[in-house]
């Protein structure tokens, strides 16, 4: 196994209190690599940000709004060669954090998805799941993969394709803009199965229309 010096871990978060805690600990008692872990909390109004300095990581409080303007934030002031971003809402099986490394490591790939093959019956609607499987077939087709699960949140990304890639979105297209900015770019892009649990606590912060609507104008919008 090559070596990894520091791996970042960023999390965003907002309104997790029932989860955040249990993910953080999950995390630091499963992975095996030199590691910090990064919250960016959207200014919760719930005790997320508490627990989060109680367990010792790094906070950053971002007012503003957006999924992928928190992770934007977040691999800024992120440390390590490595990057992992995963949701803290306790629906992705952190546990599997070093298969995503160990992969990425070991296949000299650029960035490795977690992909979502093993869905409790509660874990994912019948619309997302179909939305989901529309944006893939449509990813594939435009940008030449094979990938089976576009719109994951857990992912292992090395820094330095991060730092080569102009990403714009703000949203929850952003995950299908770093797909697409990379692909055009050659990055090697790969997957490791992994399961998907339902939410414990609070509502998905998800506006399905309004996602996936931004997701296909930046699927089209790619291409040029």
């Amino acid at each position: 196994m090559s070596e990894v010096s520091m791996v970042s871990i960023v999390i965003p978060a907002l309104n997790e209190a029932g989860t955040i805690g249990e993910t953080i600990n999950t995390i630091r008692e499963s992975i095996k690599y030199p590691h910090e872990i990064i919250v960016v909390d959207g200014n919760s109004t719930d005790d997320t940000q508490e627990i989060v300095r109680k367990a010792g990581c790094k906070l950053i409080i971002e007012p503003r709004r957006g999924y992928g303007l928190a992770l934007k934030v977040g691999m800024k002031n992120a440390k390590g060669e490595i990057i992992v971003i995963v949701d803290g809402d306790g629906t992705y099986e952190v546990k599997d954090v070093n298969r995503l490394i160990d992969t990425l490591v070991n296949e000299r790939a650029d960035l490795c998805l977690a992909a979502r093959k093993f869905l409790d019956e509660k874990s994912m609607d019948l619309p997302n799941y179909v939305g989901n499987k529309i944006i893939t077939l449509l990813f594939n087709i435009l940008y030449h993969q094979q990938l089976t699960d576009t719109q994951s949140g857990f992912r292992a990304i090395r820094r330095s394709a991060i730092e080569n890639t102009r990403l714009k979105e703000d949203d929850m297209a952003f995950a299908t803009e770093m797909l697409i900015q990379f692909s055009k770019k050659g990055y090697k892009i790969v997957e490791v199965p992994t399961s998907y649990k339902p939410r414990k606590y609070g509502k998905s912060k998800l506006k399905r229309l309004k996602a996936g609507l931004e997701i296909l104008k930046v699927l089209f919008t790619g291409l040029k």
